[in-house]
């Protein structure tokens, strides 16, 4: 399966990356659970890696639902799938289960700051101790003296992949991209919440502005 969203010149690895410490780490039966996991593309990363786990998928479009079914089809007896919304987490009915793995990538920017705690939260409530969450996503850069320096990485970006991660002229404009339906997070408060949570986080990777976040419970 390729992947959905070709014009982000990182994603494709990192997300491999991901999927492949999740397969080096699972046992034979261990449950992933995807939250915003659009047309299935993370679980045919990890099924094909190890056809002995089983994955559950949640996402807001129910158009992705049904093309996730589909792309997955052979994996159709270990997978099962979602319509809901994160920013009404509690109201999914997601299978009752604890799972190893609960992993979320490139959907947080879309959330407001309350339901990202949520989130994480709830991830919390459905991991066993040695459980992980891994979350993959932008992270907001709040600090104006350190534009230029994200400038030249998203150049470099440009020139070695021939397409661009993000690109703003000013840390004005930066900002006013920041709207309603493009809100990353910021490290520290993202620390802070896992920890609201019960959880300790590490960044296990990083690519221009964008993190994944490790999360396993305290203790």
């Amino acid at each position: 399966m390729d992947d959905p969203i070709g014009s982000h010149p990182t994603r494709a690895e990192q997300l491999d990356i991901l999927a492949t410490m999740i397969t080096d780490q699972a046992k034979p039966n261990d449950c992933v659970l995807d939250l915003g996991c659009g047309t299935g593309y993370v679980a045919s990363l990890i099924l094909e890696k190890r056809s002995d786990l089983y994955f559950t998928g949640v996402d807001i479009k129910a158009d992705s639902i049904v093309e996730a079914k589909i792309n997955l089809t052979s994996h159709k007896d270990r997978t099962e799938w979602f319509v809901g919304d994160l920013e009404a987490i509690e109201e999914i009915e997601i299978s009752d289960v604890c799972y190893q793995f609960i992993i979320t990538a490139l959907t947080f920017h879309d959330l407001p700051d309350s339901a990202k705690r949520d989130v994480i939260s709830f991830a919390s409530t459905r991991l066993p101790s040695e459980g992980f969450f891994f979350l993959y996503d932008r992270i907001r850069l709040t600090e104006k003296s350190f534009f230029p320096l994200q400038k030249s990485i998203w150049n470099r970006i440009n020139s070695i992949y021939g397409r661009g991660m993000r690109s703003a002229e000013s840390f004005e404009a930066y900002e006013a991209d920041i709207m309603p339906n493009n809100r990353p997070g910021c490290l520290d408060d993202y620390i802070k919440w896992f920890g609201e949570a019960g959880m300790k986080a590490q960044i296990l990777h990083l690519h221009g502005n964008v993190a994944l976040i490790g999360g396993s419970k305290v203790g």
